[in-house]
């Protein structure tokens, strides 16, 4: 049988196609690490957005024994159950774009870092950029809307996820960048810090349709 656009196995090998055109890029076009590295910032941007389109959306409830035990601007990150989507929405835009801003920085000031850094090309930028964003736009129709995995997570849950998701994934593409720029940028290094990538993309990507199709739809919808 063929898969079906809500078939788990369809959002996969999205996510492995729209990773795989950075990696053609890498070893069939030459693309530098540093339009790499712009790109994959974007993404985590249109990961934001994602994110806040799922938590506005979220009619489940949030069991705090999944929440973590961390703060957000000194404010545990359970105090937020019970919220509502609108406000808790509005509090994850100023943080995790604060979070991304900051990010930014550290990318674009790279290339003055490292004097052999070529600046990102717009053109290869926007080609990976749009092939990852296609992905989470897809995603969030297939997954989140299609299969109702609205109704099976909370606000809050969607709130913490990005940061457990995108802050490793920024930790490793930053020192991985740093790793392959001392080394001269080979195309070797390039691909292996793509995969990596990938890699943490995928893990990432099953715990999160995982965890939403081991929970029970949430008899009242939150506000």
């Amino acid at each position: 049988m063929r898969p079906s656009w809500g078939d788990p196995r369809t959002a996969t090998a999205g996510l492995v196609l729209a990773n795989a055109v950075p990696l053609v890029g890498v070893v069939g076009f030459g693309w530098d690490l540093h339009s790499l590295l712009v790109g994959y910032w974007l993404e985590s941007g249109v990961v934001g957005l994602a994110f806040v389109a799922r938590i506005r959306r979220a009619e489940g409830t949030d069991d705090p024994e999944d929440l973590p035990s961390f703060s957000l601007n000194d404010e545990p990150v359970g105090s937020f159950v019970g919220r509502p989507t609108r406000l808790i929405a509005v509090f994850f835009v100023g943080h995790y774009g604060t979070f991304w801003i900051v990010h930014g920085v550290f990318v674009f000031l790279f290339p003055g870092i490292f004097p052999g850094m070529e600046p990102a090309a717009p053109r290869i930028v926007g080609v990976a950029a749009v092939g990852l964003a296609a992905y989470h736009a897809i995603s969030y129709r297939i997954n989140y809307v299609g299969r109702k995995e609205y109704e099976r997570t909370g606000p809050v849950t969607l709130m913490v996820e990005p940061y457990r998701r995108v802050f490793v994934l920024h930790l490793t593409i930053l020192f991985g960048a740093l790793a392959v720029a001392s080394v001269g940028a080979p195309v070797g290094a390039l691909v292996v810090m793509v995969l990596a990538k990938t890699a943490l993309d995928l893990r990432g990507h099953w715990k999160e349709h995982d965890r939403a199709r081991r929970r029970a739809p949430s008899p009242t919808p939150a506000e």
